[in-house]
């Protein structure tokens, strides 16, 4: 008898010091570097994980290698969610070798590609539609991922946005002057984009989202709020200062490659947001000045192209009350409070 009520005490510690883990466990995003590409990782306090984007399509399957190089970093084995956020080479091209190292579970997209008479599009899309089979949803602005613990929002999709304010949308005195491109039906501007929360704690991810979408979702109110961590649509270039100044963030992630985006139009309207205090950046622009760079000790890669392959780490308390982000190169980190 008390050999197994010893048994049941020790059953009953193990799994109560497991429940105890799960609680406190942080939930972790990874920008991992696909040389101009994206492809975002995102891993929940409770294990879940959302991969957006998967880099390029190459002959020795770079970026998928990396994408498993930052999931065993983060203790997991499988994708749950793949989110494509279009059907451009440096986001879809990557997938076909990555869903034959890891397991994936369901798929998420705008829908079908738009430039179908875009050879490299039509085959990213035949590929993925291949890829996903059963698996696959089509997404509109407003629907939401099944996440534990997180609310996580799809903002935009098919070149629309959300019908009504995350939170109460103010009026935007910055859309009285504003200037963007015409519309236009290129993939970029179909992107999928989305905002995570927990807690207080709110990310924002837009994909390749073009300037008169950007426009949308501030004009003439902002439909998104605030946020506190945020990365800098198209890899860095063609932003709607109406609504990167409305979201406000505290941090910026410029995912960009050593000669694909982070321009200094884009760099120069991320510095001017009053509420920004630091710009971290995946790649350090080669033919950009150091006065429209993130400093050395902020950027993941300094050199050419198919370099080490750093990221940039962000870790966020389990109750969303602060995050820390690091850079994989050099180890240097910095916390920062959610608003």
């Amino acid at each position: 008898m008390k050999l197994k009520l010893a048994v049941a005490f020790g059953i009953l510690f193990l799994l109560t010091v497991s429940c105890d883990t799960q609680k406190t466990r942080s939930m972790n995003i990874y920008w991992i570097d696909v040389e101009g590409g994206t492809a975002t990782l995102i891993v929940t306090p409770s294990g879940q994980s959302v991969l957006m984007d998967a880099g390029w399509p190459t002959e020795e399957e770079r970026d998928a290698k990396r994408i498993v190089a930052a999931m065993e970093n983060a203790g997991i084995t499988e994708i749950d969610y793949f989110l494509v956020s279009h059907f451009h080479d440096d986001h879809i091209g990557g997938l076909p070798a990555l869903a034959k190292r890891v397991p994936i579970g369901q798929f998420y997209d705008y829908g079908n590609g738009i430039e179908q008479n875009n050879e490299s599009i039509q085959k990213g899309l035949d590929d993925y539609i291949a890829t996903a089979k059963e698996n696959r949803h089509i997404t509109v602005a407003g629907d939401k991922l099944p996440l534990t613990g997180i609310d996580f929002t799809f903002v935009a999709s098919h070149g629309g946005v959300l019908n009504q304010g995350l939170a109460n949308p103010e009026s935007n005195t910055r859309c009285d002057n504003a200037t963007f491109p015409s519309e236009f039906n290129l993939e970029n501007s179909q992107s999928l984009g989305y905002i995570l929360s927990l807690g207080e704690f709110q990310f924002l991810n837009l994909g390749d989202l073009t300037e008169n979408i950007q426009h949308k979702l501030a004009c003439p109110t902002n439909l998104l709020g605030i946020v506190d961590l945020y990365q800098v649509p198209h890899h860095g270039d063609d932003l709607a200062p109406q609504l990167n100044i409305a979201i406000a963030p505290t941090v910026a992630v410029i995912n960009n490659g050593a000669h694909k985006g982070g321009g200094p139009e884009g760099f120069e309207v991320i510095s001017a947001i009053p509420s920004i205090k630091e710009i971290w950046q995946l790649h350090r622009g080669l033919t950009t000045d150091d006065a429209h760079s993130a400093s050395a000790q902020k950027t993941a890669n300094l050199t050419e192209e198919n370099d080490a392959g750093h990221w940039i780490k962000a870790t966020v308390s389990a109750d969303g009350s602060s995050y820390t982000i690091e850079n994989g190169r050099n180890g240097h980190s910095e916390q920062y409070l959610t608003k």
